[in-house]
């Protein structure tokens, strides 16, 4: 928690189910966020993929990375991943620089990876981070 943010984490039934967890991004008490993470549990393939969507007034203060970077250290420290990976749309430069500033590095394009506003097909970038890159 820095100031008057808050990471607060919540798990369902289903997020134990999935092997993921979610958690509320919390601002002043109002809801600013989410950040949902999915574990890959398998010993040979071990490795974590987060997601983050804030609301637009929480945009741009430096709250995702913020709390990226809280859960980044989480997953590694206390869950043992060696590898996080991250997939924002292609074309999010704000996204894709807030999240290289944690140390992750482009790995690919996704071509026509998920459906955004108006049913287009839109290409997604995935970034991965090694531990030691955490930064």
């Amino acid at each position: 928690m820095v100031g008057r943010r808050r990471l607060a984490r919540k798990v369902t039934r289903e997020d134990l189910r999935n092997e993921g967890a979610a958690f509320a991004i919390e601002v002043g008490g109002e809801l600013a966020g989410w950040l949902g993470v999915i574990e890959e549990l398998t010993p040979n393939y071990r490795s974590a993929g987060m997601d983050i969507v804030l609301a637009a007034p929480f945009q741009g203060a430096g709250l995702g990375p913020e709390a990226l970077r809280l859960v980044a250290a989480w997953l590694i420290g206390e869950r043992g991943h060696h590898r996080l990976t991250i997939d924002p749309a292609a074309a999010n430069e704000r996204a894709i620089g807030a999240y290289a500033s944690l140390g992750f590095k482009p790995v690919g394009i996704m071509r026509r990876y998920e459906r955004g506003p108006g049913g287009v097909w839109r290409d997604g970038l995935l970034m991965d981070l090694l531990a030691q890159e955490l930064t």
